[in-house]
C-alpha cells in the first residue's frame, strides 16, 4: 500500500491522502495536476490499474484521482 502510495505522490502534486475503510482496506486521494502531462498521465493510469477499485473527481477548482486497495 505505501508502495502504491509513493508512485501516485510522485506523480501528482506531491502528497497523497491515506485513510482506512471501514470495512478493512485503505482509500488513497491524490490531486491531479494541471499541468499533467501525457507521460505523468500514463504513469498514474499504470498505478490506478493495481487498485481494486478506482475513479476521478473533477470538480469546476480541482481534480482528483482515488483508489482502494482491499
Amino acid at each position: 500500500m505505501l508502495e502504491f502510495a509513493l508512485h501516485l505522490t510522485r506523480h501528482t502534486d506531491g502528497f497523497t491522502w491515506i485513510s482506512q475503510r471501514p470495512g478493512g482496506g485503505y482509500r488513497l486521494v491524490a490531486p491531479v495536476p494541471a499541468d499533467l502531462d501525457a507521460v505523468t498521465h500514463l504513469a498514474v493510469l499504470a498505478a490506478l490499474a493495481g487498485a481494486d477499485r478506482y475513479g476521478h473527481r473533477y470538480t469546476s477548482t480541482a481534480q482528483s484521482i482515488w483508489a482502494e486497495l482491499d
